[in-house]
């Protein structure tokens, strides 16, 4: 063979593989889903096509859940040990909860005490859990980490370890924690409690209230904190079709109707209902409104429902209108209890414009605004 044909097949070759980053760019994959998912976030991924365009389909969610507990320091729980932890683990749920221990065990220190570590699982290690615990003679309470992430919501399991980042910044008797970490921006500090400690911006806490556990309410040696996540469950919706010559609000609420519509004919578990648009801004380039809607789940022979908060978009592009809602649960119930886990407006903005608007490649700039 010539070199000058050797030369031009080269060429070519070369000319085709130049053009792959910009074939991903087309509907296909309109959403930069590998960066997406560079934060561990296990985001899942679904395509259709339309008759007039196409959709994708995003979700995400995750399950941790970190409880501190503290009870009066008796004449039992004075003597602290390896054993008297693993026992703890096994006993302090009930039978509600199977745990199996695992071999990972050890010490540590918390808040100048000494503390004794165990890890244990439960569902067949669906749920990784690990139990720190120490006595504070300085207020008479043993102190109990409890440790959960749930791996089959999609978990980081290095959210376990975050845990324990956030025991080691607790205080159980003097001054306030001092951040050390810098994942863990936020600061819990109870008076009534004599507890503070630090956690990541969008984990909330909230006293655990159980009228089994503490009939005449908690105290400053009996009482139990929990903290859960704000941003526990993210859905994206991108849809397009043939270019409109203008983009109204009309056209926004078809839009809606549309993602309400499919998903209630949809083959999938998951449901899209009651979409909510509470109010719409135009600029020259871009609809921006938001709202609220219900996700519904078929799970089984049960349905489970949450309530989302929405921001959408509506744009040109090219040759192609765009539709783009990004939600994020605000969820108010949780094992029969009450907590606001409702995201903070800065949580919420942050997920819109630093997750969805950054890694979506066919934006325009008006949607920024």
């Amino acid at each position: 063979m010539r070199k000058s044909t050797v030369f031009r097949l080269a060429g070519m070759v070369l000319g085709f593989y130049l053009l792959l980053p910009q074939c991903s760019r087309t509907p296909r994959d309109p959403i930069d889903l590998q960066v997406l998912r560079s934060s561990g976030d296990d985001w899942t991924a679904r395509h259709d096509t339309l008759s007039d365009g196409g959709v994708v389909r995003l979700h995400h969610d995750k399950w941790l859940m970190y409880f501190l507990h503290w009870r009066p320091l008796t004449e039992e729980r004075q003597k602290l040990s390896q054993e008297y932890v693993r026992d703890l683990m096994l006993n302090f749920w009930g039978p509600d909860m199977p745990f199996k221990l695992t071999e990972n065990m050890g010490e540590m220190e918390v808040g100048g005490h000494k503390a004794y570590f165990v890890d244990g699982t439960i569902y067949d290690g669906t749920i990784q859990t690990r139990f720190i615990v120490w006595n504070c003679a300085e207020t008479g309470r043993q102190l109990i980490a409890d440790c959960n992430i749930n791996l089959r919501k999609g978990t980081q399991p290095e959210l376990l370890d975050l845990q324990k980042e956030i025991t080691l910044s607790v205080s159980c008797h003097g001054a306030a924690s001092v951040q050390k970490n810098p994942l863990l921006s936020r600061l819990y500090v109870s008076r009534m409690f004599n507890i503070s400690f630090r956690t990541p911006e969008t984990w909330k806490t909230e006293e655990y209230w159980d009228s089994a556990w503490f009939p005449n309410g908690m105290t400053p040696t009996n009482g139990t904190l929990w903290t859960l996540l704000t941003d526990s469950e993210k859905y994206v919706e991108l849809r397009w079709q043939t270019r409109q010559s203008q983009i109204s609000t009309g056209l926004f609420n078809r839009f809606v109707e549309r993602i309400e519509s499919d998903s209630v004919v949809s083959e999938t578990t998951l449901r899209i209902t009651d979409i909510k648009v509470r109010g719409t801004v135009a600029n020259e380039e871009c609809i921006i409104g938001h709202g609220n809607f219900t996700y519904n789940l078929s799970a089984g022979d049960r349905e489970v429902t949450k309530p989302f908060r929405f921001s959408a978009f509506l744009w040109n592009h090219q040759d192609k209108t765009y539709f783009l809602l990004a939600g994020m649960a605000s969820i108010q119930e949780f094992w029969g209890i009450s907590p606001n886990l409702a995201p903070t407006d800065e949580t919420f903005n942050r997920f819109v414009q630093e997750e969805v608007l950054a890694n979506t490649r066919v934006l325009v700039e008006g949607c920024m605004k």
